[in-house]
């Protein structure tokens, strides 16, 4: 096995820069082929996934939070070469959902006792994402906080944004495409799943499965303003489907539209924004997953 490191130095508050030694201290010792690389500016570790490529590395390892995962990904789309991860980001949400366990020297080994499976990727335009996309509350959050950061940093800039959002966010009438059935809804918001977690460990999609082909559509409809808050307490646990202003879809392909240009949140970060046309790619990423994770061989005939 041959492994390459591409390591966020910003990621976690430099616990990324932490986990080198103990990276090259777990590879000497197990005399495994590696090389590590740090990541420059934004976009570099697409980059340098696709030198990996080149080189003829088996796995490149993303060393940092989901925005360096989804780089990563960027680059090793459609190829033979392997994506492992080393959680050491503020969300780690993919992560989660291929069981990837939280120290660094527990994901090492995880790296080494599992196997990696095809697993699906969503496009949003020309922007691929691996776990989920999303419009509407959840976006404008993302988007703000990046501003609040500039002046107040960490979780206290997230905890800030949702407070101001709550009494400014207007519900968004839009217009979605279903593999070509048309639904026109007013939303608080939407989430375009293929993994279960997003925002930290909430657990948007709780009937989430990367190997079957499909998108998770989950549609929040508008709400009075005051039940806002008890939503939002059930879904992070994943409780919350059952609420009359929820409903979910199963599709390959969506369209969303909008009179506003909406900001589009993929996999944590602001890509792009409405109109959006979301693709399925089925089996596209070979990953390292929990091999008792539910595969798309044992799901067969499911839908």
């Amino acid at each position: 096995m041959s492994l390459f490191f591409i390591v966020n130095p910003v990621a976690g508050k430099g616990s990324s820069l932490n986990a080198i030694p103990l990276i090259k201290r777990y590879c000497d010792k197990l005399n495994i082929n590696y090389a590590i690389e740090k990541t420059r500016y934004a976009g570099h570790a697409t980059k340098l996934s696709r030198k990996a490529i080149k080189l003829g590395f088996d796995t490149v390892v993303a060393v940092g939070g989901d925005g360096t995962l989804l780089e990563v990904a960027n680059g090793l789309v459609g190829s033979s070469t392997a994506l492992g991860v080393i959680p050491t980001g503020t969300g780690n949400d993919f992560a989660r959902s291929i069981g990837v366990p939280p120290s660094i020297e527990e994901s090492l080994d995880f790296l080494l006792k599992n196997g990696s499976r095809p697993v699906d990727v969503g496009k949003a335009g020309d922007i691929y994402f691996i776990n989920v996309a999303s419009i509407g509350f959840d976006a404008e959050i993302v988007k703000d906080v990046k501003k609040i950061q500039r002046f107040i940093p960490g979780k206290l800039s997230y905890y800030i944004s949702v407070f101001l959002k709550f009494f400014s966010y207007k519900f968004k009438d839009v217009q979605i495409e279903l593999d070509g059935k048309k639904i026109n809804s007013k939303i608080l918001l939407i989430a375009i799943a293929n993994g279960c977690y997003y925002g930290g460990g909430m657990n948007v999609n709780p009937n989430g499965l990367l190997e079957d082909g499909y998108f998770d559509v989950i549609v929040i409809s508008s709400l009075p303003r005051y039940k806002i808050p008890l939503l939002l307490a059930k879904f992070v646990k994943g409780d919350y489907l059952h609420f009359p202003y929820v409903k979910t879809y199963k599709a390959r392909r969506i369209k969303i539209y909008c009179n506003e240009n909406l900001a589009i949140n993929t996999d944590g970060d602001i890509t792009t924004q409405t109109p959006v046309e979301f693709s399925i790619l089925p089996l596209s990423l070979k990953v390292i997953k929990n091999s008792n994770i539910a595969s798309q061989e044992v799901l067969d005939g499911s839908h």
